[in-house]
């Protein structure tokens, strides 16, 4: 029986009242041991609580800095082991992106390794690799693609790019770049430890060595712990040096296309690709004869800016792998721009008619003419570029004439066309007067120009002159007895017209000079080349007091005056060259008296 129950079972034994002794009273009920046991129990509670309550404050306070001590240290726990959670996180990244990276290069053939990648490009890429890559990059020899010309900068399209590319992966920026070079490894070395520099010393010259190309792939990034040039996690692979098999099955050797005549301008820049068939990859392409400011690179690209106007004679020669060459000879013309000479501001008088051909120098014929504003009534050849008509409507116009030649490069040049009336005289008819008038008010009507007008004028009778603004004829007459005078006008635009018209001054008084022969109503006279002949001259009136004095200009070559008496004369002689000559007779008999007598002799 448990013990539990042994107790219960005593305890209600003792707690149970005796049975009556035979023949007697019921015997008392003994409570003093169930007082004590209660007794004990209060005791015992009491002296419990009194023990609980005996910490101290001091104990209580080392308690709280042992929790605060413990705490720090489970901080710093968790913080180092979330950053160091980040840092594998990260690196995870790292190493799954280079192993992408590592599956795109044995992705490619041996012929492909370094395509599109420059000699510049690669050797900028492994000048600035990290630290991490040079370990990798002292076991290999730099190499790129050997199509590529020296100067070409590519790479950054390659397939195995020379920059690197980025990828973001949780808010993170991962750089990766493929590195690439030759090395070798002994033949049966699979670890591809031992791939060395191809110009180091071979470690084993009996054993054969196998090229290989070297493909570095680094993945660089920055997050906190990283070093100050950033994390960079590395690893590398061998790929096939070797090149794709090529079948040249009767490879005809190269033939250059023909680029035909060529023609282009003076500063217009060039960008020609000669081209070819057959040969044997790689071709490289040579020129002479190119023109001044051209070159050709080994590729067969053409290029610059012509310096010089005239034609070449080209010879393109290509040359494959294999030294096999051809050539094309074509020819390079190179032009100047057209250019008009301006031909300066015009001015045409209406109703008369006008021509102007511009010209012009350079370009490529031929060239073909325009013109806009010219005056009504003109035009202008399409052809030859002359302008020409009757202008019909008084204007000032502004003209551009336009020039383009057969590649369609133009030139223009602008420049003003005025048209206006000129001036002119109303006719003038035959003016009289007698020796000693007075002559005032008398002019001649100038009509058209633009005013105002400056006159002047020639063969006046003497004593008189002409007002250079106003135009009006004044003064005493002295002299007798033809003239033939001549009035000029000018106006403001500096056009000129003149008349000639016929003065008489006849004899007032019987004393009074004046020629009598040839007769003043018809003096003219009428000769034939190399004829000789004799004209008689005669003069009346006068002082009497001796022989006159007779002299004449504007004779026709040949003829020749002298005075054979009083009051006469005679020109004599052989004309010898047919024109029409003015001839101004003059005869005098004293100072104070002359007479003059103008007239036309026309020598035939």
């Amino acid at each position: 029986m448990p013990a539990g129950r042994a107790r219960s079972r005593a305890a209600g034994a003792r707690n149970t009242p005796a049975a009556p002794a035979a023949g007697g009273s019921p015997a008392p009920v003994c409570r003093t041991a169930t007082r004590r046991t209660v007794a004990d129990r209060l005791a015992a509670r009491r002296a419990a609580v009194r023990g609980d309550a005996g910490f101290t404050l001091v104990e209580m306070l080392a308690a709280l800095v042992v929790i605060g001590i413990v705490m720090s240290a489970l901080t710093v726990f968790f913080t180092n082991s979330l950053d160091f959670t980040g840092r594998q996180r990260t690196r995870q990244v790292a190493i799954q992106l280079a192993a992408d990276g590592v599956d795109r290069v044995r992705a490619l053939t041996g012929s492909t390794v370094l395509s599109g990648r420059s000699k510049l490009a690669t050797t900028a890429q492994q000048d600035s690799a990290p630290d991490a890559v040079d370990p990798y990059l002292r076991t290999m020899k730099p190499d790129w693609d050997p199509m590529l010309p020296e100067s070409s900068t590519a790479g950054v399209s390659a397939p195995l790019p020379t920059s690197p590319d980025t990828t973001t992966v949780n808010g993170l920026d991962y750089a990766r770049s493929w590195y690439v070079g030759r090395c070798r490894q002994q033949a049966g070395d699979t670890t591809g430890v031992s791939c060395e520099h191809p110009d180091s010393p071979d470690p084993a010259p009996g054993k054969a060595d196998v090229p290989f190309f070297r493909v570095v792939v680094a993945v660089s990034w920055q997050q906190k712990g990283c070093p100050a040039e950033g994390c960079t996690y590395v690893t590398s692979t061998l790929t096939s040096a070797s090149a794709d098999a090529i079948f040249n099955i009767k490879r005809p050797p190269p033939a250059a296309a023909d680029p035909e005549a060529r023609h282009d301008y003076l500063g217009d820049p060039v960008d020609l690709q000669l081209t070819a068939t057959g040969g044997r990859l790689p071709l490289t392409w040579s020129a002479t004869g190119l023109p001044d400011g051209l070159s050709v690179s080994p590729a067969g690209l053409i290029t610059g800016t012509p310096a010089k106007a005239g034609t070449s004679t080209v010879t393109a020669t290509v040359t494959d792998r294999v030294k096999d060459a051809d050539s094309t000879q074509f020819s390079w013309t190179v032009y100047a721009l057209p250019e008009i000479a301006g031909p300066g501001d015009q001015k045409t008088f209406r109703g008369e008619k006008a021509t102007l051909k511009p010209t012009a120098t350079g370009g490529r014929a031929p060239l073909t003419w325009s013109a806009t504003g010219l005056p009504g009534g003109l035009s202008i050849d399409a052809a030859t570029g002359t302008i020409s008509g009757t202008a019909t409507t008084r204007q000032t116009t502004t003209v551009t004439v336009k020039v383009t030649d057969r590649g369609g490069k133009t030139d223009t040049v602008t420049f003003s066309w005025e048209v206006v009336d000129p001036p002119r005289f109303a006719a003038a008819g035959t003016r009289t007067n007698y020796i000693r008038d007075w002559v005032a008010g008398f002019k001649l009507t100038a009509i058209g120009g633009t005013g105002p007008y400056t006159w002047s004028a020639e063969n006046l009778p003497e004593g008189l002159r002409i007002d250079p603004s106003t135009g009006e004829i004044y003064g005493t007459v002295w002299q007798g007895a033809r003239y033939l005078t001549t009035v000029h006008v000018r106006d403001r635009r500096g056009e000129k017209a003149s008349t000639t018209f016929l003065w008489r001054v006849l004899p007032r008084q019987p004393n009074d000079l004046t020629i009598v022969l040839p007769d003043p109503d018809d003096p003219d006279q009428v000769s034939t080349a190399d004829r000789w002949l004799r004209l008689s001259l005669e003069a009346a009136g006068g002082s009497n007091s001796g022989y006159d004095v007779w002299s004449a200009e504007g004779l026709p070559p040949g003829l020749s005056i002298d005075s054979t008496g009083r009051h006469t004369g005679k020109i004599t002689g052989t004309p010898t060259t047919p024109g029409t000559y003015t001839v101004t007779l003059t005869v005098t008999d004293s100072p104070q008296k002359a007479a003059t007598l103008m007239f036309t002799w026309t020598v035939q």
